[in-house]
């Protein structure tokens, strides 16, 4: 059974406590390994790493660090697999730190999009993704020119006579014009000329002999687009605080071969599976989404929270019902359990699991005591920060002891299950003491939450054989996704003015219903507290030629949505104020010209810009920003808001412990913490080293009551 509850119209942060008394983003990097967890220095690691300086250096060193085949680079971060890397409402997952952190695998689409973030990341301003119809590509400028780099087909292709390690390489419109770029390279139909190129070249097609395919994708130049803006969104981050009580484990490989995160898809009346098994490959869904080229494959992870029951911290503070009739523990006085203020009234705990890796599914356990059948304790689960609650279980009294709620089953499929878990980065539970009776008629003591989540184990710090030096770093703010799913804007927005929603097949565009159309969202602190700054962004949608994104291929599709006059102007807006009066200050708008460093004109243009915009500091003593979204001819997708709350001092200990089998023998090391520090591993003098998890512990300093 779903329930929806009426809310504020103001959006309050999904994590609803601020991170005082907590540990923010704990890091553990080996020295040397590359940080994906923040995208600048994620660059500056690559070309650290490959020595590069030049800007051809740079950009050739973040295409060979992508390079799909673990053959031809170390570490071999990124893998090509198809229909893994997706994620509901939004599609195929287009997000690099999301690709980076929870997948490390994808198709062409998702990685030219990813390689254009790393080059903004990198220094490259002027980083574009073209969709060839059949492929997505990336081209860099520098030198005055864009140049074309490709690390799903792992190739590229200069111009000119001589060194390729001299010589400009090619960008999508020169091949385009002259197809002798690509095949003049080779010998024969599955053999290059070693001396005109840099390896790898387009190894898979050479192989085929389909270079002449391949080339076609650029040349039939009518069905080349071009995106006008940026291809990927910044929605996610890595930020995330480990409450006291909290242990956060990563192994390096799935805890069982069978647990993955099975994506669906949901087509506006039904969720299917959204892998597809391709028998001549061997390709089947009950294997996971592991690299059909070699050994690379998925890993898995859990979040543990054992809450201290007596610590009104602990507690989610991000809606008003929060803590309800509800009497804490409190050990000093011999009461180990939370119970109820009055007796005769329900009352209503909410706790919160935030993951920065895409969760695959929850558990609960309590230790329930409730005195007769007039009692119960009923659990339910949100993942849209309160608005509407899923029912996981009711127990009934009498009963004394333990109590495990199930995560209700959307669907069953031939592979697997879908639950509102999967796919979401955060969830919230909520027990409710019912009945009547005395205060202590039902109490409830031992609280235990279990996210279990997919990552990509290639992010891991991996122990080698001898002395390992470690570094550990925590953040300095806390950085909050707040959820706007569109189909809840009524009950969501502050204003929302000639706005509708046109759903197609299960994807949802925000259309003014005349000329123009106005949204306001409020993005407020728990408790009423002081914001440090805030996110801002969505996708905007010129649909001008009648296609729109597809969130099925990352593609295009034909839309029904159109501009009653073809000419009409378009314009579209983001503000802020501190203010729902104003004045409001401008964060981006549109402007439908495309203009190129190189001067050239391109014309078939996909106008789909992402744009997220961060502002980091707002006034002393700021609680409510307002955002206000303008369309006049124009549509949107993907809202997204996020605030930055301060990061509060932890005064306890960070326990972190590295666990790794030694010829067969299972060995750790444990690390306490009370502040960022480097430390070092000895492994041993054993060549025989095999990393099974990472696990970072934040010590409660008290029993969890």
């Amino acid at each position: 059974m779903k329930e929806t509850v009426a809310v504020a119209v103001a959006i309050v942060l999904l994590a609803g406590s601020l991170c005082a008394a907590q540990v923010v983003s704990p890091r553990v990097l080996v020295k040397g390994q590359i940080d994906t967890t923040d995208l600048k220095a994620f660059a500056e690691g690559i070309y650290q790493a490959a020595g590069a300086v030049t800007p051809r250096q740079k950009a050739e060193a973040i295409w060979r660090f992508f390079l799909t085949d673990g053959r031809f680079v170390e570490p071999g971060l990124w893998y090509h697999i198809a229909g893994w890397a997706y994620e509901e409402p939004g599609g195929e997952v287009l997000d690099p730190i999301k690709l980076l952190n929870s997948y490390g695998f994808g198709l062409c689409y998702q990685i030219a999009p990813l390689l254009q973030a790393t080059y903004h990341a990198g220094g490259f301003d002027h980083a574009r993704v073209w969709f060839l119809t059949g492929h997505t590509v990336t081209e860099v400028f520098y030198d005055g020119a864009y140049h074309y780099f490709d690390s799903d087909m792992l190739g590229y292709s200069v111009v000119g006579e001589g060194d390729a390690g001299n010589l400009p390489v090619a960008s999508v419109s020169q091949i385009a014009r002259d197809a002798t770029i690509l095949t003049g390279k080779l010998k024969s139909p599955r053999e290059v000329d070693p001396a005109k190129v840099d390896y790898p070249w387009y190894p898979a097609d050479l192989r085929e002999g389909a270079i002449g395919g391949l080339t076609e994708l650029f040349t039939t130049i009518t069905d080349n687009w071009l995106f006008s803006g940026t291809r990927y969104p910044r929605e996610h981050s890595m930020d995330f605080a480990l409450r006291p009580g909290e242990r956060v484990t990563r192994y390096f490989k799935p805890e069982d071969p069978g647990l993955f995160y099975l994506p669906y898809a949901f087509n506006g009346e039904t969720w299917a599976e959204f892998p597809v098994e391709v028998p001549k490959y061997s390709i089947r869904t009950e294997d996971g989404p592991h690299s059909q080229r070699d050994g690379r494959r998925w890993a898995t992870g859990r979040i543990e929270y054992r809450p201290v029951l007596s610590d009104s911290a602990a507690y989610y503070r991000g809606r008003p019902s929060q803590n309800d009739n509800l009497r804490l523990a409190d050990p000093r006085r011999g009461r180990a359990y939370v119970s109820r203020k009055a007796g005769n009234r329900p009352g209503t705990a909410i706790f919160e699991i935030l993951s920065p890796w895409v969760l695959l599914d929850a558990a609960l356990t309590v230790d329930a005591s409730i005195q007769d059948q007039a009692g119960a304790v009923q659990a339910d689960v949100s993942t849209d920060g309160g608005v509407s609650w899923l029912k996981m279980g009711r127990l009934a009294g009498p009963h004394t002891g333990s109590w495990e709620p199930k995560i209700p089953v959307l669907q069953r499929s031939e592979h697997g299950v879908l639950t509102p878990i999967a796919g979401k980065y955060g969830f919230l539970v909520r027990l409710q003491l019912l009945g009547a009776g005395g205060p202590d008629s039902v109490i409830l003591r031992n609280l235990e939450i279990v996210g279990r989540f997919q990552h990509n184990p290639r992010t891991l710090p991996a122990l080698l054989a001898g002395d390992n030096d470690l570094q550990y770093r925590t953040g300095d703010s806390c950085r909050h996704n707040l959820p706007v799913p569109l189909d809840q804007l009524d009950r969501l927005s502050i204003r929302k003015e000639g706005i509708r929603r046109v759903s197609e097949a299960g994807q949802d565009i925000l259309w003014p219903e005349g000329e123009t159309g106005e949204l306001v969202l409020c993005v407020s602190a728990p408790d009423n507290g002081a914001l440090t700054g805030f996110d801002a962004g969505a996708r905007f949608l010129d649909l001008r030629d009648g296609l729109a994104p597809d969130k099925l291929t990352a593609e295009t599709r034909t839309t029904r949505v159109r501009v009653a006059t073809p000419d009409s102007p378009r314009y579209a807006s983001m503000k802020w104020s501190t203010s729902l009066t104003g004045p409001f200050t401008t964060l981006w708008e549109y402007s439908p010209a495309a203009m190129w460093p190189d001067g050239f004109t391109e014309n078939q243009l996909l106008r789909w810009p992402e744009v997220d915009r961060t502002v980091n500091s707002v006034p002393p003593g700021t609680k409510k920003v307002y955002v206000r979204y303008a369309l006049k001819n124009m549509g949107m997708d993907s809202v997204r808001l996020a605030a930055r709350v301060p990061a509060g001092p932890y005064k306890g200990t960070v326990e972190i412990t590295h666990v790794w089998r030694s010829d067969g023998q299972k060995r750790e090391h444990k690390q306490r913490l009370t502040n960022t520090s480097n430390y070092q591993v000895n492994t041993g003098t054993s060549a025989d080293i095999v990393n099974e998890a990472l696990i970072v512990y934040c010590s409660p300093g008290r029993t969890n009551y």
